[in-house]
């Protein structure tokens, strides 16, 4: 049976995210389920972001050193400005995903004091 979260517990491992999170967290109803679907959608952004980021980067070095500061070389810098800026404002960045399951695995071992589901 999971147990209830008191507030102090709650606030001393929420305190790593920013505010708006913070008020987010206290206004939910946390439970077992939601929180390991909250940890697997966020494993799930890390990976995407990683394999966004590194495919990016490589692109991005080949077109530089290949052809210097073409057009190619500037369209694939843009289209990765594009998608940092467009993913840190719909769903975070690569740190805060990464505290996010952090604080979650936390969260989530507390209230199952330590048994895995």
């Amino acid at each position: 049976m999971p147990k209830k979260l008191q507030p102090s517990e709650l606030e001393k491992i929420i305190g790593v995210l920013p505010v708006k999170e913070q008020q987010s967290l206290r206004q939910q109803d946390i439970n077992p389920a939601w929180l390991q679907e909250n940890i697997a959608r966020c494993k799930g952004l890390l990976r995407r972001d990683l394999w966004v980021g590194l495919t990016w980067f490589v692109a991005y070095s080949a077109a530089l050193f290949v052809t210097k500061f073409s057009s190619l070389t500037i369209t694939i810098f843009v289209f990765g400005v594009i998608y940092f800026i467009f993913t840190i404002f719909k769903t975070g960045s690569f740190g805060l995903n990464r505290k996010r399951v952090q604080v979650f695995e936390q969260l989530l071992n507390q209230l199952t004091n330590g048994k895995s589901f």
